[in-house]
């Protein structure tokens, strides 16, 4: 059964944090808006994905998560008249796999400071299963939000070109 009050504190939370990640880029408001849903969107399909729908790989999900961000940061971006990549990247930010990369950093520190060869192997082993998490979840980050802005190049650098237009016209 979906509980949707866990999905919504999800999205709260993701809203938050990719509206702080925004704001340290000095965006215009409705930019910041607009990354705090999407990151509410993605975090939130991210977390359904995992914890409803049975995908068992972190990275896989997130692959689905940022790419579904990049095709509406792309639609997005063309209502709003903004480059899809203010609106896009901020969003990704809270799926970067934070813990498993501070877990990977533990478990490497960890291996090299034991004496005992049982615990080494298992204090390495750890170290990989953590490193290669989040090697991949960031590696899926980027490789979904970029095949969209790849494949919609020419819609996301049109989209700021009509506003220059727009504004050279209104100075002539």
């Amino acid at each position: 059964m979906i509980d949707y009050s866990s999905i919504l504190w999800d999205m709260f939370f993701a809203a938050l944090t990719g509206f702080g990640f925004a704001y340290v880029c000095n965006p215009p408001f409705k930019t910041l808006i607009l990354s705090a849903i999407l990151a509410a969107i993605a975090h939130s399909m991210r977390f359904t994905l995992m914890g409803y729908f049975g995908f068992q790989t972190l990275a896989i999900a997130t692959f689905i998560a940022s790419f579904s961000i990049g095709c509406l940061g792309l639609f997005l971006a063309k209502i709003f008249k903004t480059p899809a990549e203010i609106i896009a990247f901020p969003a990704l930010i809270p799926m970067i796999p934070g813990i498993y990369a501070y877990k990977a950093i533990l478990y490497l520190i960890s291996f090299i400071r034991s004496e005992d060869i049982g615990e080494k192997t298992n204090f390495l082993i750890h170290f990989f299963d953590y490193f290669f998490t989040t090697l991949s979840v960031t590696l899926a980050l980027a490789v979904g939000v970029s095949i969209t802005l790849l494949l919609f190049f020419e819609q996301s650098f049109m989209m700021t070109r009509s506003i220059k237009k727009s504004k050279n016209h209104d100075q002539n």
